[in-house]
């Protein structure tokens, strides 16, 4: 038969008050959410037994998950892959982690079609790329097959890999000017910036036009 203790003391806490710390046997024992609280129904006088306090525990720890989660994402939008990390390194246990993040799917806070198609336009916007570095920087973002292929299509659906790099490759010209080897650097600069190989060289069969 598990062991029970004594809830003695249930008190709101200074610094964080929406926060309780509850007293076991006199001691200090843990503290909880007020909504912790409530969901477990913790009162002073109660007889709790050692798999009753894990799985409050538990309770809390998935909240402050999900807080820790929200907060993430206040910063910026985040692949699914990307909140595990984040919350893992943390020190949350996975069954906590999986609840945070399935909690924000059904809130529809979190979505790795719809993160990877923002962050490929965005990347365009920013810093063009070619679609083999695109497609790179997805699949460290931790993204499925069809997130990354929908990511790609949002990124050239106005304008192709073609104009981007010859876009890139009139700016990188102007850059470059002044060197003797600047058809190399081009080349070479469009490379870095992972565009096909076959579209780098057929731009540069127009150098004169850039």
């Amino acid at each position: 038969m598990d062991e029970t203790f004594t809830v003695t003391k249930v008190v709101p806490q200074v610094k964080r008050k929406e926060r309780y710390s509850i007293f076991l046997d006199g001691e200090f024992a843990f503290g909880v959410h007020q909504d912790v609280l409530l969901e477990a129904g913790l009162a002073s006088g109660d007889r709790l037994t050692q798999s009753r306090i894990d799985e409050i525990r538990l309770m809390q720890e998935r909240r402050d998950a999900k807080d820790k989660a929200m907060r993430l994402l206040a910063v910026r939008a985040r692949s699914e892959f990307e909140l595990w990390q984040r919350l893992s390194k943390a020190g949350f246990s996975d069954k906590s982690i999986d609840n945070a993040v399935e909690a924000l799917k059904r809130l529809k806070l979190v979505n790795d079609i719809e993160f990877a198609k923002m962050f490929a336009r965005n990347r365009m916007v920013v810093k063009p790329v070619g679609e083999f570095y695109l497609r790179r920087e997805l699949q460290q973002k931790g993204l499925s097959e069809p997130a990354i292929n929908a990511g790609i299509e949002a990124a050239f659906t106005e304008k192709g890999e073609y104009q981007f790099a010859w876009d890139v490759a009139v700016k990188a010209k102007k850059k470059y000017a002044a060197y003797e080897d600047a058809r190399k650097r081009v080349r070479n600069f469009l490379g870095r910036r992972g565009f096909h190989w076959d579209i780098v060289n057929d731009i540069l069969e127009h150098w004169q036009e850039l």
